[in-house]
């Protein structure tokens, strides 16, 4: 929580700087990202209004509040939508961190973009060397940055142990990606498309030991979606320009197969030295997983009640707190539903679910788009491709944790959205460029 003292001035520092040199231009170019930034704002800032009484009084879910209100004599307050204003108000700031990442990234050029991906993938290589580190230190020695965090395992730079290995699980199509913008031939460890070739099997022998070594299910789940799916990136990549059709087949399929056999590999390798806590938790039973199976229901239950206008953006902790049944009361709190789209409809309500759906809309359509540009044999950018499974990824994890409460995921899932809504005429005009620049003279 201290840290969040210097991050948020900063990033309403950043914001404002962002904001001065922001132009129409890259706001036309990425207008459902700014609408949907600007939807999720104005939701948050309407929850924070002052209510007239009886407008309050009658939303759904209020009973208990109302009654308290009458008990006191405080009948004529004027009250926000939101049960919980201090959350609330802190939702809002949360927004300033990936909305201030948002207005300077979509100024960036295809050259700043190539940047600040080496640049994420060196952080990716930052976050991992620390948990080994961690592995290899004091359980809970300084190199755990947070007071509150998951000790004895290789956490990183993040407090929870599945945000780390989500992380680590999304930089994989990354990664691909990074290879498939540099130069040359895969296999030509003199071209810059080979070294980052190397580079890139270095990097996927460290990040999935630790994924598996994490003991996070949502970092399981996901390692299989983000090696299936950059499996079918690298085989539905264009193979060059092969003299053969069966040359073209094996440089499609080949570093697949290769990679599928090597990873395989290295799974059995981590669970063969007995430190694949990731299985035991998926394939055992544990409390904290029974908690979180019956969290759903309870959730859901307090979201209905609150229809349509939802408990207030970041109220899960007080809300929870006054519907909790009696079989999961236990010493520790429940900060959040561990379903993010759960926790979403009830604290958001129908608002926020459509602006859920508006994003989810978009996806499907730019996916879509990538599908048919491949059905015409037309190449699209492999950023695209690996920063769409990369929020699929994300998305799968919100399914069962809070990823994107971080402000560092949040932060990345927009970078995320902005290489993945790139236009179709971008993308053709800059692999059009790659292509005549790696045929050579």
């Amino acid at each position: 929580m201290t840290g969040l003292l210097v991050l948020r001035p900063v990033s309403i520092l950043v914001l404002g700087y962002g904001l001065l040199t922001l132009s129409g231009e890259h706001v036309r170019r990425y207008w459902p990202l700014v609408l949907i930034a600007g939807a999720a704002v104005i939701l948050a800032v309407a929850h924070l209004l002052p209510l007239p009484p009886a407008l309050w009084q009658a939303l759904p879910g209020r009973e208990t509040v109302v009654a308290i209100d009458h008990a006191l004599g405080w009948s004529e307050l004027w009250r926000p939508l939101t049960l919980d204003p201090q959350a609330s108000r802190n939702a809002l700031m949360a927004l300033v961190t990936p909305c201030a990442v948002m207005v300077l990234a979509i100024q960036l050029d295809e050259r700043q973009r190539e940047l600040l991906l080496t640049f994420l993938l060196a952080l990716g290589a930052l976050t991992a060397l620390w948990g080994i580190l961690q592995l290899m230190g004091n359980p809970r020695g300084p190199l755990y940055l947070y007071s509150k965090t998951s000790y004895s395992f290789p956490v990183g730079l993040f407090a929870n142990r599945n945000h780390q290995a989500v992380f680590l699980v999304s930089l994989i199509p990354l990664l691909y990606a990074w290879v498939r913008l540099g130069h040359g031939s895969w296999t030509d460890i003199r071209s810059s498309r080979g070294r980052r070739g190397s580079v890139a099997i270095g990097g996927m022998l460290v990040l999935i030991p630790l994924v598996l070594i994490a003991g996070s299910r949502a970092g399981l789940l996901t390692l299989v979606l983000a090696l299936c799916g950059t499996a079918a990136l690298l085989v539905l990549a264009p193979a060059g320009r092969a003299r053969t059709s069966r040359t073209r087949r094996l440089a499609r399929w080949g570093p697949a197969m290769v990679g599928a056999a090597a990873i395989a590999g290295l799974v059995l390798v981590t669970i063969g030295v007995g430190r694949d806590r990731a299985f035991e938790r998926l394939l055992g039973a544990d409390s904290l997983g029974g908690l979180r199976a019956d969290l759903l229901p309870a959730t859901w239950d307090i979201a209905l009640r609150h229809l349509p206008w939802g408990s207030g953006i970041g109220s899960f902790d007080d809300v929870y707190r006054m519907y909790e049944p009696d079989g999961l009361l236990m010493p520790s709190y429940v900060n959040h539903a561990h379903n993010d789209v759960i926790e979403l409809f009830m604290t958001g309500g129908v608002p926020a679910l459509l602006i859920l759906a508006f994003a989810m809309a978009l996806y499907v359509h730019r996916f879509w788009t990538l599908v048919r540009k491949r059905a015409a044999g037309l190449r699209a950018a492999p950023l695209s491709g690996a920063a769409l499974l990369a929020l699929a990824i994300l998305f799968v994890a919100s399914l069962i944790d809070y990823p994107l409460r971080a402000p560092a995921m949040a932060s990345f899932a927009v970078l995320l959205s902005i290489w993945a809504s790139k236009s179709t005429v971008e993308d053709a005009g800059t692999d059009a460029r790659r292509s005549i620049d790696s045929s050579g003279p």
